[in-house]
């Protein structure tokens, strides 16, 4: 009888094992009914000789014992899903001159329909997560993939703005919906070890989506028109779909001993797939206080403070620039709105990108690192070092950018603008894994929190550009730098008394108990 893996239990015991063990043969993943190892009880170690946390279970259907290659189909697809939430929200913004005079409204109305989509994305997950949870993050994952498609596809037909308005409202539901699982998936798939990487990936895609719709959406409503910007976000969510239907199993898995002690059968990949009420979550039911969990979070000192220096660190180095590059860019060197939408794009995704490269790999090393020089112990503060980072070239590249517009060449700005986003994606990075490090079972709830984070940043819109013609760009500019380094500073006091204020408040999780994090084993 074909399995997942053969060498589940045997080998990952020893110091000498890799997940990488589990990765065999596609087209083993689905033709087994039982679990052959169903015995086994012992504790499962990572390649370093720390136990596996969570521990897996023996059956196959468990997502931490997918093969590596499903496990990083199923993140490349949920990190897509999030890059087209602010993609579809951001791919009209370089035409929105073009969309007020063909729907007879000024630029600044016409904005609201961007501005409608960005607050219903981040309000919709606080729906979607209680629903995940219980009803499995694929069927409520396919319904909010639709919904974004129906929404793209009305937007791209409306003949008047109240109408475009009501539409732009059903596609930010429907992207919120498609925003809500990654990083419960990540926590599904992943052991503690390597969600540090895992949620680099995902990071990267959230961080790029509105970048690279600025270099699309310019060209696009100059050379087909404004409806194109939402017809290319339809068919571009429509992939996704496709890819879904065969390519995203519920990750969606009950851990809870009682349950695995009398389960007998594994759930095939068509199963996992298809039979939806098969893959609810057992002796669970939906209440009206689950909608209510995400806000309760904000009690703990280790969620509060990294969302609200997210939640400014977003406004401020992803969506400003987004917002105002094309009024600077216009009036300070004369661009027209394809070449301002590559400028934004094209700085904002080198400096992303850069900054993965010095985030993923490396907070799971740093853990790693810390762990072996403090008695192998595994802390989730031990990631925030990291994270020290960003509060350097975040407020850097604020200052570049407000110290460089008008006075030196175009280049120079955007590179201020690069070196911003390269600290964006270090604090990105690193706050997601920690907050799933520190309540891992509430990973989907925490994650809403920081989905309301980006619908948050609208706000900036209202003051930035007002501020900046009162005081000059430099010192408009350089007051965000400060403040967002003043709001990082809650955050490196949790790398002192995180472990101690988790334990205070009552946390739960991976990183709390066994003095917060797990010991190595065997030296």
């Amino acid at each position: 009888m074909s399995t997942i893996s053969t060498c589940h239990s045997n080998n990952m015991s020893t110091n000498n094992s890799t997940i990488d063990q589990f990765d065999v043969e596609p087209q083993k993943l689905s033709i087994y009914e039982k679990d052959e190892d169903s015995s086994s009880t012992e504790i499962k170690l990572d390649q370093h000789g720390f136990p596996l946390v969570p521990q897996p279970s023996q059956f196959k259907d468990d997502p931490l014992n997918w093969p590596t290659w499903l496990k990083w189909a199923v993140l490349i697809q949920v990190g897509f899903m999030a890059f087209l939430g602010p993609y579809n929200s951001a791919l009209i913004n370089p035409s929105l001159v073009l969309l007020s005079d063909a729907l007879n409204v000024d630029p600044k109305t016409a904005a609201y329909a961007t501005t409608t989509s960005i607050i219903l994305g981040g309000l919709s997950p606080f729906i979607y997560t209680p629903l995940t949870n219980i009803y499995g993050r694929r069927p409520i994952t396919l319904f909010a993939i639709v919904l974004t498609i129906v929404g793209g596809i009305a937007s791209a037909r409306v003949s008047t703005f109240p109408a475009l308005v009501g539409t732009r409202a059903i596609c930010g539901i429907g992207f919120g919906g498609m925003m809500s699982v990654g990083t419960s998936c990540v926590n599904d798939m992943f052991f503690f070890h390597q969600r540090g990487e895992a949620t680099g990936i995902y990071s990267v895609f959230v961080t790029n989506g509105a970048h690279v719709a600025a270099i699309i959406g310019g060209y696009l409503g100059q050379s087909l028109g404004w409806r194109w910007d939402y017809w290319i976000g339809a068919i571009s969510t429509s992939i996704s779909l496709f890819v879904a239907i065969f390519l995203f199993p519920e990750t969606l898995f009950s851990r809870d001993p009682v349950y695995l002690s009398t389960r007998t059968t594994t759930r095939t990949y068509m199963q996992l797939l298809f039979d939806f009420r098969g893959n609810v979550l057992p002796n669970h039911s939906l209440r009206f206080s689950h909608f209510l969990e995400s806000f309760k979070m904000l009690k703990y000192p280790s969620i509060v403070f990294p969302f609200w220096y997210y939640t400014w660190a977003w406004t401020f180095i992803n969506v400003l620039p987004a917002i105002t590059l094309a009024t600077i860019y216009t009036e300070y060197y004369n661009m027209k709105s394809g070449p301002i939408g590559a400028c934004l794009g094209v700085s904002l995704m080198i400096g992303s990108i850069l900054g993965e490269f010095s985030a993923g790999k490396a907070s799971d090393y740093v853990m790693y690192r810390m762990a072996r020089a403090r008695g192998d112990v595994r802390k989730p503060e031990y990631r925030l070092y990291l994270c020290v980072l960003s509060a350097v070239f975040m407020p850097a590249g604020l200052i570049v950018f407000g110290a460089a517009v008008g006075k030196s060449h175009y280049v120079v700005p955007l590179i201020g603008l690069a070196i911003g986003v390269f600290g964006l994606q270090i604090a990105s990075t690193t706050l997601y894994a920690y907050t799933s490090d520190c309540y891992s079972t509430r990973t989907p709830e925490s994650g809403a929190l920081f989905n309301l984070s980006r619908g948050l940043s609208f706000v900036v819109g209202y003051f930035a550009l007002p501020f900046a013609e009162h005081v000059s760009f430099l010192w408009s500019w350089f007051t965000f730098a400060v403040v967002l380094f003043l709001f990082f500073l809650p955050v490196g006091s949790l790398i002192f008394w995180g472990e101690k204020w988790r334990g205070g408040f009552g946390g739960e999780g991976e990183g709390r108990g066994r003095e917060g994090g797990e010991r190595r084993r065997g030296g």
